[in-house]
């Protein structure tokens, strides 16, 4: 079942992570929080408020692409769990996570 997981790792930083059924990260918060409070409620926000967000696909030297999230505000509010090999695979994963990330268990 996918679900959202939030842990600090390392101790001490706090981030969540996007859990599909196969155990494959789908998303993470893409940085760490001060607390696991702070962590679970971006979590939750990720996973409810889908107004105005807006994926991103980003290259990266050799060819590859990952996408984020960004809200209204201008804030990065996740990062794909992995690179795709190209941009279009990027965009469909978005697309995917977006469709999915409401039924997610957790925060």
């Amino acid at each position: 079942m996918m679900r959202f997981l939030v842990e600090s790792v390392p101790p001490g930083r706090p981030a969540w992570w996007l859990i599909d059924d196969d155990g494959l990260v789908l998303a993470w918060s893409g940085r760490t929080f001060d607390t696991l409070a702070v962590a679970d409620h971006a979590a939750h926000r990720f996973r409810v408020e889908h107004a105005g967000r807006e994926y991103r696909m980003q290259p990266r030297p050799g060819g590859s692409w990952r996408w984020t999230a960004w809200n209204r505000a201008g804030e990065r509010i996740a990062v794909s769990g992995d690179w795709f090999k190209s941009r279009a695979g990027a965009e469909h994963a978005a697309r995917e996570c977006g469709d999915v990330v409401g039924a997610a268990i957790g925060p």
